[in-house]
C-alpha cells in the first residue's frame, strides 16, 4: 500500500507546481508601486546628482511589472498622489529620470500627465 501513495503524492506535488507556477503574477499595491521608486527621491528633490542604482533598478522593475494598460493606469495614479505629497519635487529631474536610468518608457512622464491616456499596453 505505502508504494501506492508514494507515486500519488509525487503527482499531487508536481501537479501543485504546475498550477503554481502558471498563475499570474499579482498586480502591485500603490505602496509597493510607491517602494519601488522610493530610493530616487534624494535625486526627484536635487539632493543628489545622479540617481542611485536601487532607483533605477526600481523604475525598471515598476515598468517590467505593469505590463497592462490598467496595471499602467493604476501606478500611474498611486505615483502622482505621491508625487503631489513630495515638497521640493523637480519636474524636470522626473522627466529626465528615465533618460538617465538609460530606460525606455512609452509615455511621457510628468506631473502634469493625464494618467488616463495611457495608451500603449
Amino acid at each position: 500500500m505505502k508504494s501506492v501513495y508514494v507515486p500519488f503524492l509525487s503527482l499531487v506535488a508536481v501537479l501543485v507546481l504546475t498550477v503554481a507556477a502558471t498563475e499570474p503574477p499579482k498586480a502591485l499595491t500603490c505602496e509597493e508601486t510607491k517602494s519601488l521608486v522610493t530610493p530616487c527621491l534624494d535625486f526627484l528633490t536635487d539632493k543628489t546628482n545622479t540617481p542611485p542604482t536601487p532607483c533605477c533598478q526600481g523604475l525598471n522593475k515598476l515598468i517590467v511589472s505593469t505590463p497592462t494598460k490598467e496595471e499602467k493606469l493604476t501606478a500611474c495614479k498611486c505615483l502622482k498622489e505621491a508625487a503631489s505629497q513630495i515638497p521640493n519635487f523637480d519636474v524636470s529631474r522626473v522627466n529626465n529620470l528615465p533618460k538617465v536610468c538609460n530606460i525606455n518608457v512609452n509615455y511621457p512622464i510628468s506631473k502634469d500627465f493625464d494618467c488616463d491616456n495611457i495608451i500603449k499596453n
